[in-house]
């Protein structure tokens, strides 16, 4: 099920919107985004409209991740990149701009115009360290 035209992944999943396909199952579709990241950059999107990772059912999520790995698979086959990333984020403050979930593959050379993802300066003390695994540990046998 979708949501039709108001969202613009549902819409391509639904033949209603342009799209480079490269490869469709029946849990999901991959295309090339208008602005790729770098050529090759892959999304692939659940045709079931999901929000984000938090509205995601386990059979999807098994379904996705199938999906995913078959299109880096066909990314390294067709392009054998350097590396590649697996990108997915989930809401505003982590770049999300389309609420349909999706999942980037991205192929990756040395030098290529992607920044690097983590913070060079990333330092935290012990305490906070020890803090944020308690908080972690706790929420998990939640």
């Amino acid at each position: 099920m979708t949501t039709g035209d108001c969202c613009p992944f549902c819409a391509i999943i639904a033949g209603n919107a342009p799209a480079r396909v490269v490869a469709e199952t029946p849990t999901s579709v991959s295309f090339l985004p208008d602005v790729p990241a770098v050529l090759g950059h892959v999304l692939v999107v659940p045709r079931d409209h999901v929000r984000d990772l938090w509205d995601l059912n386990e059979k999807q999520a098994q379904a996705l991740v199938t999906d995913v790995l078959a299109t880096a698979r066909t990314v390294r086959r067709a392009l054998q990149p350097e590396g590649f990333n697996i990108i997915q984020s989930n809401g505003t403050a982590a770049g999300q701009s389309v609420f349909h979930l999706h999942v980037h593959v991205v192929p990756r050379t040395i030098g290529d115009r992607m920044p690097e993802l983590w913070p060079a300066d990333a330092r935290w003390d012990v305490a906070q360290l020890d803090s944020i695994a308690h908080a972690l540990r706790a929420a998990t046998s939640e």
